[in-house]
């Protein structure tokens, strides 16, 4: 079973790679959840269906977790 952290980092590495196919670069670690710009929010969305749809896991309920 995955921790939050777990699930909310690999959310964040697959929203890297949909940031990555639009040509733009993020470090390791960047936050995708918390960001404000429309490609990136657009990428942590996209990772969230994947997530979803793979893995029948939603990362906005583990982000609430860790904020808890």
């Amino acid at each position: 079973m995955r921790t939050d952290r777990e699930i909310v980092n690999q959310t964040n590495d697959v929203a890297r790679m949909l940031y990555r196919l639009r040509g733009y670069d993020v470090p390791i670690g960047y936050k995708f959840e918390l960001a404000t710009h429309p490609h990136e929010r657009e990428a942590w969305e996209g990772a969230c269906n994947a997530q979803i749809i793979l893995t029948e896991t939603d990362p906005r309920d583990a982000v609430s977790n860790l904020e808890d």
